[in-house]
């Protein structure tokens, strides 16, 4: 009888404590919930940007984009689409790319140091570098052209030669000399900036000639191999073929071969991942200040020109450097220097705010629909927001 009183009293306990947290459930005073979690503001930024880089992808219209961002010590590097109609892969850092005409700021930059180590003088004239037998144009009253001339496109000499831009080395070397040779009526180096890629590829044989020893050779041991950019060369391997992405498949394919013909002004190869290595050390304070100064300097105001064409393709030029060109600031983004790019069925940007350490390289597989102007425009205005929150 007792023990049956006790279950009962027992039970009688466990249903008021029910009750009395039923009740509390329904009535008693609940504690404050847990605010929601707040991003941290790197994190935000950070969305935002992947979302602004993925908008310049939809823009774009390309099979495949790379994207490096350098903010700083931050870098960013971002890979869209596939790597070719077969290749179902993304494309990412280390995927091989066309710099197309971006080559030529390899070759400015390898100037601006050979430069300053006293190995050459901007004003030197290309004729003190030129082949036995070989000769440049000049007119009685005409001065000479020097590598600043070529360095600047106001050396009078046209976009391109009438010789193939894809021959070996040595064929394109004696072919454009040969070319040169002939010339008896170029304007007047100084007076115009018109874009010239055989002028790149003049500078890149006297660089050579400075350097004793072919271009290609002087770009690795002077800039690639101390920056770490082991992709970046006009002779990729067969692995780093295999990384290609593939161009726009609306053009004619282009092969992956030996473009040293060409390298000064058009024939490098290289991945985000370089860009990205050459972007920061383009940015950074203090170390090589020298280097930069004279590698990233305006050295032509647009308004002391007679002419200027095929500079705008970014917006409007107001000024050229050593193959830098100079974009005035704008409501919408500060002062920037940038490059362009395009063939072989890729386009090509980079773009720099170096006062607040910012840049942006892209790299697409559309060449069609004037896609360059408007995707520039939307990266300028990116760096140009980006410098502003630092």
């Amino acid at each position: 009888m007792v023990r049956k009183r006790k279950r009962r009293i027992g039970r009688v306990g466990l249903g008021l404590a029910a009750a009395a947290l039923g009740f509390c459930l329904i009535s008693c005073p609940r504690p404050p919930p847990h605010p929601p979690a707040t991003p941290a503001a790197g994190d935000l930024a950070q969305r935002r940007l992947d979302a602004a880089l993925g908008g310049l992808f939809a823009q774009s219209g390309a099979a495949g984009m790379v994207i490096a961002v350098v903010e700083g010590d931050r870098t960013t590097i971002r890979g869209y689409g596939r790597i070719g109609p077969n290749d179902a892969r993304v494309p990412d850092g280390a995927t091989l790319v066309r710099l197309q005409s971006l080559s030529k700021l390899l070759a400015a930059q390898l100037l601006a140091k050979l430069a300053i180590e006293g190995r050459v003088a901007l004003t030197d004239p290309l004729q003190r570098y030129a082949p036995p037998g070989g000769r440049t144009p000049q007119g009685k009253r005409s001065p000479p052209i020097t590598l600043i001339d070529l360095a600047t496109h106001t050396s009078g000499l046209p976009r391109v030669a009438a010789i193939r831009a894809d021959q070996p080395l040595p064929k394109a070397f004696q072919a454009r000399w040969a070319w040169l040779s002939r010339q008896r009526r170029l304007p007047a180096p100084g007076t115009q900036a018109v874009y010239s890629n055989v002028g790149f590829d003049f500078l890149g044989d006297a660089l050579a000639e400075a350097g004793h020893g072919p271009y290609g050779e002087g770009l690795l041991r002077e800039i690639t191999a101390p920056l770490g950019m082991k992709d970046t060369t006009a002779a990729p391997t067969p692995e780093a073929c295999a990384r290609l992405m593939a161009g726009d498949a609306a053009r004619r394919p282009w092969p992956c071969f030996d473009r040293s013909g060409d390298a000064a002004s058009g024939g490098l190869y290289s991945t985000a991942d370089d860009i990205a290595r050459w972007m920061k050390h383009e940015l950074a304070p203090g170390a090589a200040a020298d280097e930069r100064r004279i590698s990233q300097a305006i050295y032509v105001d647009r308004s002391a020109l007679k002419r200027a064409e095929g500079l705008d393709h970014a917006g409007p030029a107001a000024g050229v450097g050593l193959a830098w060109i100079l974009l005035d600031a704008t409501p919408t983004h500060p002062r920037l220097i940038e490059k362009t790019g395009g063939g072989d069925g890729f386009l090509t940007y980079v773009v720099l705010d170096p006062a607040r350490h910012v840049g942006l390289f892209f790299a697409i597989n559309n060449v069609s629909g004037h896609r360059l102007p408007p995707l520039a425009a939307s990266a300028n205005d990116l760096v140009g927001g980006l410098g502003a929150a630092r």
